[in-house]
């Protein structure tokens, strides 16, 4: 008789089902507080990048150089390589290059206020790249919050 209650005795895989929901979920919110963690330090690398947009200076936007050239004159210095000098400040306008030449007056105050424009461009730059990060966790986020519904039953079997 012990022999025929074993052989009917179909157990339950409920405790078995029921461990790995709870394995899935630890793993689940474990990643998910990663997750919460890495936003948050996105976010104030963010902050501390914008910081920088609070500068109140004027910019001059252009790439500030020193132009060395030949004139093309024959006779002249710069034929034996000795180029002529000129510092100027370039920048694209309706789609063509534009150079203008720096007076010595004005030299040391369009410099500073060219890097300027630099230091807002590359600025700019790396938040493009850090809101695209933020968006990313924001889904993954998202991703990790979403259910389905309404759930799908399992088929019974044949």
């Amino acid at each position: 008789m012990l022999h025929g209650v074993f052989f009917h005795f179909r157990p339950s895989l409920g405790f078995l089902s029921a461990s790995l929901n709870n394995i899935r979920d630890a793993v689940t919110n474990r990643d998910f507080s990663k997750l919460r963690q890495q936003l948050g330090r996105a976010l104030a690398a963010a902050e501390r990048t914008a910081q920088s947009f609070h500068r109140s200076g004027p910019m001059v936007q252009g790439s500030f150089y020193l132009l060395r050239r030949k004139c093309g004159k024959p006779n002249c210095r710069c034929a034996s390589g000795l180029l002529h000098e000129s510092w100027v400040l370039t920048r694209s306008e309706a789609g063509k290059d534009r150079i203008y030449s720096v007076p010595d007056a004005e030299r040391a105050l369009i410099r500073q206020q060219a890097g300027e424009y630099r230091r807002y461009q590359r600025a700019r730059a790396v938040l493009i790249k850090r809101h695209a990060q933020i968006l990313k966790l924001v889904d993954e986020i998202a991703g990790h919050r979403l259910r389905v519904w309404p759930e799908k039953r399992p088929e019974p079997p044949p």
